[in-house]
């Protein structure tokens, strides 16, 4: 038998093609990739999989993520996002060791994979990166991902600062070590974290190394107001401008949140491309407001992901229940009916694939791209639909994390029935909590 081949039978394929078709079919896998869709696909030397009165859709996308911060989770209740970073955040942050990063990493990760999340961006922390993606790799995500870059700012702790020079070098020497790596899993990018906690000379720096490698570049913008009020004060100029004023808006650019974002932003764009991550729970948890989606995926150049952001300020990486409220507050945005449910579950998909530049390796069931799959399973009570009620009303108002049945990354099986194989489930409960008690000493939080 040939173990790289699969054959998904009976199932309901749900493929955020450019059709959008919504098919009874079986599914073919060889070697990571889809050989084949269609009914009675041949099942010679491959391994079979019952998919009957199940759903079969493309593995979920995060275009934001902290791994880094998931032992975190409980411990910046009831903060803004300024004081959130700056009393709790960064003290943590810069309290870890290359344990407590891997383990913090492991535990993110499960819990990612667990609600069907195949692939992350991930904006890392400013050291041992190293060992968030040892995690990421012995966990078999996909994972876009780069250190977080940090030269200067107010609150920032000693451990976070580097000299600009010292960071971007950092940075190719990871590009070097780690882009391609684990089968083409993991590719690189540039993460200086937000303005406020990087120099001129930084973002120069991010400039002309993404152009230099053609790494796309990841940060956080326009997400609490206090952050551009701040910003203003200092630079007498507004994010995206300044950001336009040294050419970062000319490279390949997401942002995370983009809350802020209103017309006079849409101006500075000029048509240029920009991605955009919607991170609902986090918004709501920070106090920073709701982005209006239907605005922002009307704007020309723009694309829209989700991502539920770190577990200190969600506190879950369930990116079905993101979807879910993604639908939900565009109806207190905007009025219902402005925004449909397909479209919140395209977040998840195929958008979260085009904002990081793989729409043509993810995002959508069709062959020749990534087996990147997750098997849900929607005759359940709770997500129970009459005849005719569209599949994405179905998963994007109903499903949780508990109806993911099966998740595979390039075709192979990494969630069964709520378990993350490979993994040791004991360790993954001591290991996280032996590193937080660890590391809670060094961060001497007040």
């Amino acid at each position: 038998m040939n173990d790289d081949a699969l054959v998904f039978q009976g199932g309901t394929l749900v493929s955020m093609d450019p059709e959008r078709r919504v098919l009874e079919a079986d599914l073919r896998v060889e070697h990571g990739r889809i050989a084949a869709i269609g009914r009675g696909l041949p099942t010679d030397n491959a391994t079979l999989v019952d998919a009957r009165g199940l759903h079969v859709v493309p593995g979920f996308i995060q275009g934001h993520t902290h791994l880094g911060q998931a032992i975190f989770r409980g411990l910046a209740e009831d903060r803004e996002l300024l004081t959130w970073l700056r009393e709790r955040i960064w003290p943590l942050e810069a309290a870890h060791d290359a344990a407590s990063a891997y383990w913090s990493s492991m535990l993110g990760g499960a819990d990612c994979l667990l609600s069907g999340t195949t692939t992350i961006q991930d904006i890392g922390l400013v050291r041992h990166m190293d060992d968030v993606l040892r995690a990421v790799v012995d966990l078999g995500l996909r994972a876009v991902a780069g250190k977080c870059l940090m030269d200067e700012g107010y609150g920032v702790p000693a451990g976070l600062v580097e000299p600009a020079d010292a960071a971007l070098a950092e940075a190719r020497a990871l590009h070097s070590a780690w882009h391609g790596a684990a089968d083409g899993r993991i590719t690189t990018l540039l993460c200086p974290r937000f303005i406020l906690s990087c120099s001129t000379e930084l973002w120069r720096g991010v400039v002309a190394l993404a152009h230099e490698l053609g790494l796309p570049v990841h940060t956080h913008l326009l997400e609490h107001p206090s952050e551009e009020d701040e910003v203003r004060a200092r630079l007498g100029m507004g994010q995206l401008e300044y950001l336009d004023s040294l050419g970062v808006l000319d490279t390949q650019l997401s942002v995370a949140h983009g809350v802020q974002f209103d017309a006079r932003h849409r101006d500075c764009l000029a048509g240029r491309a920009l991605g955009i991550v919607h991170c609902p729970s986090a918004n709501l948890k920070l106090g920073s407001g709701i982005a209006d989606l239907v605005a922002l995926s009307a704007t020309p150049g723009v694309t829209v992901g989700i991502g539920c952001d770190g577990a200190a300020c969600n506190n879950d990486m369930d990116v079905l229940e993101e979807v879910r409220l993604s639908a939900l507050l565009q109806g207190v945005k905007n009025g219902p009916g402005r925004w449909r449910a397909e479209q919140s579950f395209a977040l998840a998909t195929i958008e979260g694939a085009r904002l990081l530049g793989l729409a043509d390796k993810i995002g959508s069931l069709e062959v020749g791209k990534a087996a990147d799959l997750v098997v849900l399973d929607l005759e359940r009570p709770a997500s129970f639909g009459p005849a005719g009620v569209a599949v994405y009303d179905r998963i994007v108002y109903s499903a949780a994390r508990d109806q993911v049945r099966r998740v595979y990354v390039a075709g192979r099986e990494r969630v069964r029935d709520g378990v993350v194989l490979g993994v040791e489930p004991e360790a993954l409960r001591r290991r996280p909590a032996e590193e937080i008690r660890r590391l809670l000493p060094r961060a001497a939080l007040g």
